[in-house]
């Protein structure tokens, strides 16, 4: 009975050994950027400007520069493609970016314009940017008032 017990536990510890094997380093932890990489491209995409002051510039609200605005993102981990539709001065019709540090913080555009995530929750997302040009192309319309701080809140 005492060599089945001795048997058993040597059987149990050579088991339990065997089993106990280095699965190696596995997967990185994905960074912050690439976390918010999925979020601004997860489900469509696709973002649109929330009700209220949805874009501002100058802290100016000016939804009429921006009718039926929508930008959607795709992502290759961390930067992607967009697309937008509606009116928009300041993006162009569709493009690709990238993260500009690990944080997540910035993104560039291919045509150099550097984008600021203000914020960013699965949901909503508050994008600012520094236009350096007047937005309206009628000289006395409010000509040079839209250069500056343009913030976009947008909504899934």
């Amino acid at each position: 009975m005492k060599t089945i017990r001795i048997t058993f536990l040597c059987l149990f510890t050579f088991a339990l050994l065997t089993n106990c094997k280095d699965d190696g380093p596995g997967e990185p932890p994905k960074t912050e950027a690439e976390l918010r990489a999925e979020i601004m491209a997860g489900g469509t995409g696709k973002w649109t400007p929330t009700s209220g002051n949805p874009v501002t510039v100058n802290d100016l609200a000016v939804p009429e520069l921006f009718t039926d605005f929508t930008i959607t993102f795709t992502s290759t981990g961390t930067g992607g493609s967009y697309t937008t539709t509606g009116t928009t001065p300041v993006w162009p019709r569709s493009g690709t970016w990238t993260f500009a540090d690990e944080e997540g913080l910035t993104f560039t555009r291919d045509d150099g314009m550097e984008i600021t995530i203000v914020e960013i929750t699965e949901t909503g997302l508050k994008l600012s940017l520094e236009w350096t040009e007047t937005t309206y192309e009628d000289p006395t319309a409010r000509a040079q008032s839209l250069a500056g701080t343009t913030v976009f809140t947008l909504s899934k």
